[in-house]
């Protein structure tokens, strides 16, 4: 501190002479000023006192005057106030609001102290009036009364100083100088030992004083200095050290949160993903997943019995050499106990490991890091990281991270074969459910529908022809003479000669797509949509026809001695409150007529749904 305050003897010589000139010249200016001020207060005290004594001697008299109106004596006597050293106007404002100026011509009261004074006549108050005084003649005087004293100031402060800056030269400049060169030989760089001379230390001054604080001081600085460069010297180990840890936690922190999101986004994919893009799925998350290992190759592998498939792999493009578990009893022995991930290195084998060995020689891999896929009764697969030509680098995240992976892969491979189980499981469901459907919507004997689907499909037609504004047919069809054909040829013979009479219907039905089935016994029906009358007539002709073209023998048929029909029809178009009973009953109608007709024969008539008539 002192090196920077005196770099020279020169400058601590100027300095002082500097603060003794200063302080006399503000002993001068102080005194001027308090002489002016003296000055100016007894101005203005003295011009108040000879003010207030004219005014005592005058105030009765401009009393008398402004009360009685003699304007000559009033603005005499103002006058003569006005006239008085130091007085720039008078003022005087009467009760009745007439104004009085001693210099009615400037009026000048503007920024001016003035003496205020109550107006009385017979100890009535008539009035008041103003003195102003003028401060700028006040201000000259004072100075000018000032300006002799002021000059002796200033001579008086100039010897005192030259005084005081040579004894000060030659009592404590000296001293000063050895003290500074002593000073200036410090060098904060380096902190070498320092010492005041012998004769400054020993002075029983203040400037001894100050020579043994400053040996202290720098005493002091100097073990300071030496304490700083410990402390920073241990601060940048430290620095170094938390750097590094920093970089470590960071990458720590940079790997976990990779594999989380890894995790994350697999089982994101999974979820959303259909159960057969499994594989796609974990081959795409593969190359994060190598990054984290620090490894040349990822696989999953599927093992079943002896046999080992790769489900997926890294990279891509990579061999996926043949794997044989067959004689590596060891590995296998692994796998049904394993709870850790097993880090393998060939040079560490021991020489009881040969077989282990010459196993990832020839699939040619260095170090190998696997964790098994269980169901928590058997293994079924693997998941493995191999580096071929360096060792890997494994730690505990690593090992979780693997285990987690693996243990998703399990779950998902479960879930995999759990959905084909009951993927199949639910097809036999169906191809079962649809057996049974048909077996109970089927007619056993003739494999027509029978009559519950036919119902089904007669009400669907109603509500189709009502939208479309279309007729609908509906037939009822009897085997003519039937019973007594079963009891001429027996019932079994009845029975083939149904199935040939459905056949030879149901080829006619498929032809114009109109739905057939057996109502029961020797009985039949049969549905026209979208029909009219002619392509009605048609159909029943057809139907009619192709059964007489069997040609089946009929002893019990008097007309024609063979099997032939009898069809009842009802063509309508129908409404909204149309029943299918209705039209059953009305087609079943139709039928009678044309048994009684004589048989062998279509009665089909037009039904109207409003008359609920047979037209």
């Amino acid at each position: 501190m002192l090196k920077s305050l005196y770099k020279s003897r020169q400058s601590i010589q100027t300095k002082l002479s500097a603060i003794v000139l200063g302080v006399s010249l503000v002993f001068v200016l102080v005194s001027v000023t308090v002489q002016l001020g003296i000055n100016y207060s007894q101005t203005v005290e003295r011009t108040n006192n000879s003010i207030e004594k004219r005014i005592r001697n005058t105030i009765s008299t401009i009393g008398y005057s402004l009360k009685q109106d003699d304007l000559t004596l009033l603005v005499r006597q103002l006058q003569q106030l006005a006239d008085m050293p130091y007085v720039s106007n008078v003022y005087l404002l009467g009760d009745d609001g007439q104004q009085y100026w001693a210099d009615n011509t400037s009026r000048s009261n503007s920024d001016e102290h003035f003496i205020r004074h109550d107006l009385l006549y017979q100890g009535k108050g008539i009035g008041y009036m103003e003195i102003y005084l003028d401060y700028n003649a006040i201000k000259q005087d004072a100075l000018e009364n000032a300006t002799p004293s002021a000059v002796i100031y200033i001579f008086e402060a100039m010897l005192v100083a030259f005084l005081l800056i040579m004894m000060v030269r030659r009592t404590f400049i000296r001293r000063i100088r050895e003290l500074v060169d002593s000073v200036d030989r410090i060098d904060l760089n380096k902190v070498n030992k320092f010492a005041v001379p012998e004769k400054l230390a020993k002075s029983e001054d203040e400037i001894g004083q100050l020579a043994r604080s400053i040996q202290e001081l720098y005493m002091r600085i100097r073990g300071d200095f030496v304490q700083n460069k410990l402390k920073e010297r241990t601060l940048k180990q430290h620095k170094t050290l938390l750097v590094e840890e920093v970089t470590v936690r960071a990458q720590e922190l940079e790997w976990q949160s990779l594999a989380n999101k890894l995790l994350a986004d697999l089982s994101l994919r999974l979820l959303k993903g259909h159960k057969t893009n499994v594989e796609r799925d974990v081959r795409i998350c593969m190359p994060t997943l190598a990054k984290l290992f620090e490894s040349d190759h990822v696989f999953w592998l599927s093992i079943e019995q002896e046999k080992v498939s790769y489900r997926a792999s890294y990279p891509i493009d990579s061999d996926e050499p043949p794997i044989d578990f067959s004689d590596n009893y060891k590995v296998k022995r692994w796998l049904m106990e394993a709870h850790e991930v097993a880090v393998v290195d060939i040079n560490n084998l021991d020489e009881n490991a040969i077989m282990g060995r010459e196993f990832l020689e020839h699939l040619g891999i260095r170090c190998l890091s696997m964790f098994p896929l269980t169901d928590s009764r058997k293994s079924f697969g693997l998941v493995a990281a191999t580096t071929n030509r360096r060792p890997m680098h494994w730690n505990e995240n690593k090992s979780l991270l693997l285990k987690r992976f693996a243990t998703m892969l399990s779950e998902l491979t479960i879930r995999e074969r759990d959905h084909l189980a009951m993927t199949e499981l639910q097809e036999e469901l169906i191809m079962a459910n649809e057996r049974l459907r048909l077996e109970a919507e089927t007619d056993e004997l003739t494999r027509l529908l029978n009559r519950r689907p036919f119902s089904r499909l007669f009400s669907t037609a109603l509500y189709d022809a009502v939208d479309d504004n279309t007729a609908v047919t509906i037939m009822m069809i009897d085997i003519d003479h039937f019973k007594a054909y079963n009891d001429i040829y027996g019932h079994l013979q009845g029975d083939k000669v149904l199935s040939y009479v459905a056949l030879g219907m149901n080829k006619v039905a498929e032809k114009y797509h109109a739905p057939l089935a057996r109502f029961g016994g020797e009985e039949f029906a049969l549905l026209l949509p979208k029909s009219d009358e002619r392509s009605a007539q048609q159909v029943a002709w057809e139907l009619c026809q192709t059964i007489r073209d069997l040609c089946i023998p009929h002893q019990g048929s008097a007309n024609s001695g063979i099997i032939t029909i009898s069809i009842g029809g009802i063509i309508s178009k129908p409404t909204p409150d149309t029943k299918p009973n209705q039209l059953l009953e009305a087609a079943d109608q139709c039928l009678y007529k044309a048994k009684r007709a004589g048989r062998n024969r279509a009665e089909l008539k037009r039904y109207s749904t409003s008359t609920e008539e047979v037209v």
